[in-house]
């Protein structure tokens, strides 16, 4: 597409097209209260050209959120968005700017959950107008007591499949350019349930100012930010309540409520279980920046030395072909050990595109060994089109392989790696650059060698006309929070307060709901929360409809549904295979239902905002309407500056506000500072820690040896430490090296227990075999005695 130029207008430019670019400036706002968090991106617009403008933005919106609202400032008028069914609403945007009005259209992309068009349509020469689109989401849980919120601020160009079947309804742009001249913004204020520990970024520079114990705000460091990357804040917490519930009075008699709990493990659920594990590793070519490649590499060495004896294992690379390390699995012995070590060594970025669909076909068409649970990692940029034909499988496999998933580098599709997990039953990581990946690594291992809770329950007394979600909990995860939303009336025939219960296997928990003294909410969250539970619990594969609007191509109208054979409306409906088949209009409906119901978009339901002119001011506008594609930042690696929020700080520290000393105290002892500072540039990876070189030199049954590596790190020779332990104890070289090993991880990096944890279990079960319990306690004080000593 051919856009005019306009002199004298540099700010508007992009430099390398000389494009005028009508999209001025980003502005998140965020307010996180517990465990959720309500956003609101404003993105200001002005058209320094001489016709009337239709400018479209496609951006990403985590895919967990609940979409519940824009509204349209310009000049003194504010708009507010409505619901409408997709086709009501295209209908309704195209004929206003048809007949001169100024039109706003929010839709989700057919491609993925996670991306979004923006359409400013009829924007007047010389006008400005600012678009403000709220939603919210829950936090992701990182550990019992650290949170964290990713806002997704940019997109990567999506691998596309050899098919001509995929869905072409509302499609992002695609233009991307190494510079563009908006910039992003941010503020926002933090309120936790408990004393707040520390609030940092692995991705940005963050300003946090204490404003009580449990309260913060935060903003960039710096004034502006480019939108080449996603932002991710963490916050630690002194601790989490192992049961909480928050109601939300939405009505005169009705309630919204959301219940959070932390299932603590057992000595029995700490047991490991008979384990298939296959690792996937995308190996295509859009790998190769931002250390993807690098890390996936890494995992796989990560993965390797953390297999218990007994397990079965494989592993995948693929790109637009795939491969397998075996043709099938095989036992985890020193053999198969050291081919793993020199396959994953030789992994590279080489084998281009991302065709993931074909491997997956490939490890499910093999059923899992008997005996053992199958659990597959995936790990990934996530780039790909064919999101809904992917998740859609490993759905179909969910009862027989449970999946893990990893998203690398700045900006993986969230809807497909979270799409993934939730479908196979696992969970989803996401690996920022410059983040430890490791204790990702690990903490994933830990959920897949042992036995999850899969008896648990929740369930709602004394209320009625209950409408809950999950309708039945996944495999629940030890020590991670778990959430579970109700929208409920009060029954009267019922004289006890109304409470939620918790069972898992013979234990129950009760927490009285306390809805007496809750006033109405005006803008209430967690009943939008609970309404797109429910929608994301019943979508399956189908696409929606993309209808023809405007000056936008938005294809023809495909959906992927299933059915009978036949039409609908006239319209030829379309499967991932070319067969025909026709459209399951019972789950649209419902979808449909809820989203209205509940305020909160959809694939079947889009936002749209009109403004009516008088008369004569529609007479004046413009018959000639051009269209603006904004194009995209490049997403580019940034390169941590010294520290990068770790000990000892960065070289510089941006502007953070005023900061207390018992803030101070609280976040900069912890952390080092308050966020990270970064630079352009491609990243490089830090040298090893001492740490993963211990963990490098461990053996495929779980031992270690003496050699230099080990004596430089812990400082302690052979000499020293057969001399520190009882002469009666009958070690051999290999006990006594794996026992100093494993004392002095265990003492030098407690807080880094989610990356030792499953190999350092592997080499307790390879000392249970070698020695007795008395003799492995004596020979473990005396060594933790040594090794203080030095």
């Amino acid at each position: 597409m051919v856009m005019n130029k306009t002199d004298g207008l540099c700010g508007l430019f992009v430099t390398e097209t000389h494009a005028t670019v009508p999209l001025t400036a980003v502005h998140y706002d965020v307010d996180i209260t517990s465990f959720a968090a309500r956003i609101s991106i404003n993105q200001t617009y002005k058209n320094a050209e001489t016709n009337d403008l239709e400018c479209v933005y496609g951006f990403p919106i985590n895919d967990q959120a609940a979409i519940i609202g824009f509204t349209v400032t310009i000049e003194d008028r504010t708009l507010v968005s409505h619901f409408r069914k997709k086709d009501e609403a295209f209908q309704t945007y195209s004929a206003a700017i048809a007949q001169g009005y100024g039109a706003y259209l929010l839709d989700q992309s057919s491609w993925s959950d996670d991306t979004f068009v923006l359409s400013v349509g009829r924007l007047p020469p010389g006008k400005e107008c600012i678009v403000s689109i709220s939603y919210v989401l829950t936090l992701e849980s990182v550990t019992e007591t650290r949170m964290r919120l990713t806002i997704p601020m940019s997109l990567s160009p999506r691998y596309k499949p050899n098919s001509s079947t995929l869905s072409t309804g509302v499609v992002p742009p695609e233009t991307y350019q190494s510079t563009v001249p908006y910039f992003a913004t941010l503020s926002g204020t933090i309120q936790a349930i408990s004393v707040i520990s520390s609030v940092t970024s692995p991705t940005h520079p963050l300003a946090v100012t204490l404003l009580g114990p449990q309260t913060v705000s935060v903003a960039f460091g710096a004034n502006q930010q480019l939108l080449d990357r996603d932002l991710v804040i963490e916050i630690e917490v002194k601790s989490n309540p192992e049961h909480h519930v928050e109601i939300e009075r939405i009505g005169q008699d009705k309630y919204a409520a959301m219940y959070a709990f932390i299932p603590r493990a057992t000595a029995e659920a700490k047991k490991f279980v008979n384990t298939e594990l296959i690792f996937l590793v995308d190996c295509s070519g859009s790998m190769e920046g931002e250390n993807k490649i690098q890390d996936a590499t890494r995992a796989m060495q990560l993965f390797l030395r953390s297999i218990p004896e007994g397990c079965y294992f494989n592993f995948y690379r693929f790109g637009s072909t795939f491969e397998s390390l075996f043709d099938l699995s095989q036992h985890y012995s020193a053999d198969s050990f050291n081919k793993a070590k020199d396959y994953a060594e030789d992994t590279q970025a080489n084998l281009g595109g991302t065709e993931i669909l074909a491997p997956l076909q490939a490890i499910y068409a093999t059923l899992p060994k008997a005996g053992f649970s199958r659990q597959l990692f995936i790990l990934t940029d996530g780039q790909v089109s064919n999101t809904e034909s992917v998740i859609e499988l490993i759905r179909k496999n969910a009862n027989n392989t449970r999946v893990f998933s990893f998203g690398l580098g700045q900006s993986p599709s969230r809807s497909l790696v979270n799409g993934i997990a939730m479908a196979g039953n696992g969970k989803a990581e996401f690996i920022k650059q410059g983040e430890v990946l490791e204790d990702k690594i690990g903490r994933n291992l830990n959920r897949a060698l042992q036995p999850a809770v899969t008896d648990a329950t929740v369930t709602w007394s004394g209320v009625k006309t209950v409408q809950s979600q999950p309708t039945a909990l996944p495999p629940v995860f030890y020590g991670d929070r778990q959430l579970s939303f109700t929208v409920f009336e009060l029954d009267p025939t019922v004289e006890t307060s109304p409470k939620v219960v918790l069972r898992i296997g013979d234990l129950q928990t009760e927490s009285v709901l306390g809805v007496k003294s809750v006033k109405i909410t005006e803008n209430p969250y967690v009943f939008k929360l609970a309404g797109r539970a429910l929608i994301k619990e019943l979508e399956t594969s189908p696409a929606s409809f993309g209808l023809a609007g405007s000056l936008q191509n938005r294809g023809s109208p495909t959906v992927k549904t299933q059915g009978t054979v036949g039409t609908t409306d006239g319209m030829t409906v379309g499967t991932p295979d070319g067969k025909t088949v026709g459209m399951t209009i019972s789950l649209e409906e419902e979808i449909t239902k809820i989203s209205l119901e509940y305020g909160v978009m959809s694939k079947y339901v889009s936002l749209v905002a009109v403004e009516t002119k008088n008369e004569q001011g529609r007479k004046q506008a413009s018959t000639t309407m051009e269209l603006r594609e904004v194009p995209l930042q490049k997403v580019r690696p940034s390169k941590p500056l010294s520290g990068n929020g770790k000990k000892g700080g960065p070289s510089k520290i941006l502007s953070r506000g005023k900061i207390s000393e018992m803030f101070e105290t609280n976040f900069v002892k912890k952390t080092g500072c308050l966020g990270a500072d970064f630079v352009d540039g491609e990243a490089e990876r830090p040298p090893q820690t001492p740490l993963n070189v211990l963990l490098d030199l461990q053996q495929w049954d779980g031992s270690w040896y003496f050699s230099a590596a080990v004596e430089a790190i812990t400082k302690v020779s052979l000499a020293e430490a057969a001399d520190a332990i009882n002469k009666d104890l009958k070690v051999d070289d290999a006990v006594l090296a794996t026992l100093l090993v494993m004392t002095y991880i265990a003492e030098k990096f407690p807080d880094q227990k989610n990356i030792w944890q499953a190999i350092l279990n592997k080499a307790a079960f390879f000392l249970s075999k070698r020695s007795t319990e008395p003799a492995i306690s004596a020979a473990e004080a005396a060594l933790v005695a040594l090794i203080k000593a030095k």
